[in-house]
């Protein structure tokens, strides 16, 4: 009878459906860190070519050339080797002491940003979109990658601290006048005595094969540092 009939085998070659893992870039909290690192990044790099603006000004200012010269003798400078020769000249001058003590702490802290804002335009950022993004070179390092943490938070930081050079440079060695409203003025120098606001997390250690952190090896990148003098 057709009731007593065998139910017909499952044709060959279908499978069960596995489960469809959602990728953290397409939920909404995702998208949204997405967009907050984003955002964050461009303020950042557009505040970091302001302050780079602002350090050839100054390098400029304490080699006594006009800009029309400047722009010959320094071309292709890079910030690094120009905070180099900044700090040369103001001891050469014999520059006040609180003015070179003054470069030698912007210089640092731009030194620090400059190689973070390097790593990430080079080797860019993963984890995005699930909140935990981090920078590394270990596609193309010989040695142990350089590996550290980047958000919002800490591109928003670096952009107030890029801020801050420009406005150091600006008023404590460009010779900028000081803003004569008092609202303007106290904004001005609650930003210029506020601390650095990024501080450079300690390089990650990678794992062995075993679970156990690498030890340190000599030749280990560091992390970006001031540039030498």
């Amino acid at each position: 009878m057709a009731g007593n009939k065998p139910p017909p085998e499952k044709p060959p070659g279908i499978k069960r459906l596995s489960y469809y893992a959602v990728s953290a870039s397409e939920t909404k909290e995702g998208r949204e860190n997405e967009s907050s690192y984003y955002e964050s990044l461009g303020r950042f790099v557009q505040m970091f070519a302001d302050a780079e603006a602002v350090v050839a000004q100054t390098l400029w200012a304490y080699a006594g050339t006009k800009p029309e010269v400047s722009k010959i003798i320094f071309a292709g400078t890079q910030t690094d080797h120009g905070a180099t020769y900044i700090k040369a000249i103001a001891k050469a001058i014999n520059a006040s002491a609180d003015h070179q003590a003054d470069l030698e702490d912007v210089f640092q802290q731009f030194g620090v940003i400059r190689g973070v804002r390097n790593d990430i335009l080079h080797y860019g950022a993963s984890g995005i979109a699930e909140g935990r993004a981090t920078v590394s070179n270990a596609w193309k390092a010989k040695a142990e990658p350089t590996v550290f943490p980047i958000s919002a938070l800490a591109l928003s930081d670096m952009t107030e601290d890029c801020r801050k050079i420009t406005l150091r440079l600006a008023y404590g060695h460009l010779g900028r006048p000081r803003p004569k409203g008092q609202a303007t003025l106290l904004m001005l120098v609650n930003i210029l005595q506020s601390p650095w606001r990024y501080k450079h997390p300690a390089q990650q250690p990678s794992k062995t094969k075993k679970g156990q952190p690498a030890q340190p090896r000599s030749n280990d990148p560091k992390p970006p540092l001031q540039p030498k003098s």
